[in-house]
């Protein structure tokens, strides 16, 4: 859908408002818009390794919940929780889509840290990346052609995180309880 988007409605970023009167609308479809193909292809890739290196910790339907309310998340988390003007992208979704992937893969994989390590350097690079991002200025713009939305990938994270934690607790309730 996102090279549809790219292929069919390359300014819709811009000009999307201007067509559709709700902003929450608007940024459900700006999702699936770019600033260019470098965008597109950073977020795509980005999808494949979130989708390829998480896809033994969670089944296809948690995959499907996980991508559709990542979409729903940061299209009401920038339209109510931090507005901002115009966005486009998959990168809030993406960080999403990694924050609840991360904690459900930390729960479900292996105990002990010599195994574990991997996803702990992980969960700590998120970490960083979002201290830098929140306290630095547009340094990595010209590489995607325009302004990062910053607030998109805190949302996401947010969003994330709070949904792998109610996957776990919907996990650790299923659970069958060997005493009875």
């Amino acid at each position: 859908m996102a090279i549809s988007g790219q292929v069919f409605a390359p300014d819709f970023a811009q000009q999307g408002l201007d067509l559709i009167d709700s902003f929450f609308i608007y940024l459900l479809l700006a999702q699936f818009t770019h600033l260019g193909w470098a965008h597109l292809g950073l977020n795509l890739a980005g999808l494949a390794i979130v989708a390829w290196g998480f896809s033994g910790q969670r089944s296809n339907t948690e995959w499907i919940w996980i991508q559709l309310l990542s979409l729903f998340w940061l299209a009401f988390y920038l339209s109510r929780v931090e507005p901002v003007s115009w966005y486009c992208g998959l990168s809030g979704a993406l960080h999403f889509q990694f924050s609840a992937c991360l904690l459900i893969a930390l729960y479900r994989g292996p105990a002990q840290l010599s195994q574990a390590w991997p996803l702990w350097i992980l969960a700590a690079g998120l970490a960083a990346k979002l201290v830098l991002e929140w306290n630095s200025g547009p340094t990595t713009d010209t590489l995607v052609g325009g302004p990062i939305a910053f607030e998109a990938h805190r949302g996401g994270a947010l969003g994330g995180v709070l949904f792998g934690l109610f996957m776990i607790g919907q996990s650790i309730w299923r659970r069958p309880n060997p005493a009875s």
